[in-house]
């Protein structure tokens, strides 16, 4: 019986030490997504302090929502469309692509001939 519980505590001793080795290494893996540096558009580190921008293969695929065409980057704060003239802000490097938002600052200027 004294060898019995000895097995089972130096059991309980070993799940317990797993387990905190699990979220030791599951807290390094989620903190290394939190840490994640900021680049700019030419692949550089940012510095801090800096905004975030979209980066080029990103801009390539994204389109105006309403009509399907490409947008720029016009600035650092919006993406235009030429087609229908909304601009879409973009917010931390996050382009908001809401049709709602590109109402609020279309701009019938920006419209290609």
């Amino acid at each position: 019986m004294k060898t019995f519980r000895r097995v089972l505590g130096l059991s309980l001793l070993a799940a317990i030490g797993y387990a905190i080795a699990r979220l030791y290494r599951q807290y390094q893996e989620d903190s290394t997504f939190d840490l994640a540096p900021v680049t700019s558009l030419n692949g550089n580190g940012a510095t801090p302090g800096t905004k975030r921008t979209i980066s080029k293969e990103l801009l390539e695929i994204l389109a105006c929502p309403a009509d399907k065409q490409p947008v720029e980057l016009q600035g650092d704060d919006f993406l235009i469309c030429r087609a229908c003239g909304r601009r879409y802000p973009i917010e931390d490097g996050i382009p908001i692509m809401l049709i709602e938002e590109g109402d609020k600052h279309k701009d019938e200027s920006l419209i290609a001939q």
